[in-house]
């Protein structure tokens, strides 16, 4: 089986999780909801009485509770995504039928890392949409644009370094959580396992960062050792998987 058929089979798995498919969508409409009544109550907030203004206490705690639904959703979802085959028993049938195990880690790896961002954008992509529109209808898109690129000027920020480490740091996540799950063949305690390995991982990396800073690397220079240094540790971390699941007697 290629790797390319092993990606499409694990894509449309997850389009047939209807539990997970069903909280997305709940998630993804309380959202929505929660932002168009900001809105609302940013336009109306001086003309509201005192019984009005008391229901903002809830409110408030309501949308810091949908922000940790948020997060949590977005976290943990790559658990379920890694550990199903496991299980469901599916992935020693896969093995059996004589499915590649490098194929189907890298092939899992990838779907996973496409099906989080694609419920990554649609939890966060409307809502945001609201915010930008409303805030262009009061200050002008151009304006907002300029502000923008002036605070990211102001802060010496670089665009695509910023999209390289976002990027290099979740990979770096779905592989210790693919680790994890390999470990402890998707079983509850792999949430664990993965605290344990980045807390290992953060320590190994502070350490060697200390040899940066010691020698006064620039900023830049700084950023570009700790991104390849994170890519190192999901290299590191990937061959552990991969021999871990060679000899893993499903």
């Amino acid at each position: 089986m290629s790797a390319q058929l092993i990606f499409r089979m694990e894509l449309f798995k997850y389009m047939r999780d209807k539990k997970y498919l069903i909280a997305t969508a709940v998630l993804a409409i309380i959202n929505v909801c929660t932002t168009v009544y900001l809105v609302y109550l940013i336009d109306h907030i001086q003309g509201f009485s005192d019984n009005e203004t008391r229901f903002l206490g809830i409110f408030v705690l309501f949308s810091t509770l949908t922000v940790f639904a948020n997060f949590a959703f977005m976290f943990l979802y790559p658990f379920h995504l890694m550990s199903m085959d496991y299980k469901n028993d599916v992935m020693a049938m896969l093995v059996a039928s004589g499915v590649n195990r490098n194929r189907l880690f890298f092939s899992k790896i990838g779907a996973t890392l496409l099906w989080s961002l694609a419920v990554t954008f649609v939890l966060v992509f409307i809502p945001g949409f609201i915010i930008l529109l409303k805030a262009s209808q009061s200050m002008g898109m151009m304006d907002i644009f300029n502000n923008l690129l002036k605070m990211i000027d102001m802060n010496h920020l670089n665009i695509f370094e910023m999209s390289l480490t976002f990027f290099n740091s979740y990979l770096n996540v779905l592989v210790l959580i693919s680790t994890a799950t390999i470990l402890m063949k998707g079983r509850n305690l792999t949430i664990l396992v993965y605290f344990a390995l980045s807390m290992m991982q953060t320590v190994i990396i502070g350490l060697v960062e200390l040899l940066p800073i010691s020698l006064d690397f620039s900023q830049t220079s700084m950023s570009v050792f700790s991104n390849l240094l994170l890519m190192l540790m999901s290299i590191i971390m990937t061959l552990v998987s991969l021999s871990i699941m060679k000899r893993q007697n499903l």
